[in-house]
């Protein structure tokens, strides 16, 4: 241990302090790589965790406002889907439609010869509902069965419409024979829409 320490003592001071020196600027290095940056690092993180989180605190103060307006533009498009289903329902619906349909012709005073529903139609969104009409009656009544039939929340749709008269002359009260293709329609499940 003697010997050590006389040969540290024979080096010249200039290349003791160079040593120190080095093992300084060693030490600081070392701290620089081994302490300070890995805790640089770390507080950069939990700086940006700290910005997500007031981003987050401030989308939660708004929270309650949007919630206000969501819940108004849920209602509006929860009565705009119940104006749908009743225009385009998901069942067919017939023998309740047949009968409105049925109680307004009788209403307007026209003879109902022929209901005949017929075969579907399946389209990619919807289901037409064919049905086949032969009413009886005069021109205003049959007039006011087709306002009505306008009117309804249903969509219906009167195609292939023809008009005979009944009897031959110009009376005007004269009766006609009008033949008739009432369409209506449902939702197709199955279809591309409901994808």
């Amino acid at each position: 241990m003697n010997d050590l320490i006389d040969r540290f003592n024979s080096v010249p001071l200039t290349h003791k302090l160079l040593g120190l020196f080095v093992v300084m600027v060693g030490l600081f290095i070392a701290y620089l790589m081994g302490v300070h940056g890995p805790k640089s690092d770390e507080i950069a993180q939990l700086e940006q965790e700290v910005t997500q989180l007031q981003q987050q605190e401030s989308r939660l103060e708004d929270a309650p406002d949007r919630q206000v307006e969501m819940e108004e533009k849920l209602h509006s498009l929860n009565q705009e889907l119940q104006l749908a289903r009743e225009k385009l329902p998901e069942s067919a619906e017939i023998p309740d439609l047949l009968q409105r349909i049925y109680n307004q012709a009788q209403t307007a005073g026209l003879t109902i010869n022929t209901f005949r529903r017929n075969e579907e139609v399946p389209q990619t969104d919807f289901i037409e509902i064919p049905v086949e009409m032969e009413l009886v009656g005069t021109f205003d009544e049959v007039a006011n069965f087709f306002f009505f039939v306008g009117r309804m929340t249903r969509i219906v749709n009167i195609q292939n419409l023809t008009l005979n008269r009944s009897s031959s002359g110009l009376d005007p009260d004269g009766e006609l024979t009008v033949t008739a293709q009432a369409t209506t329609f449902r939702w197709n499940p199955a279809g591309g829409g409901g994808e």
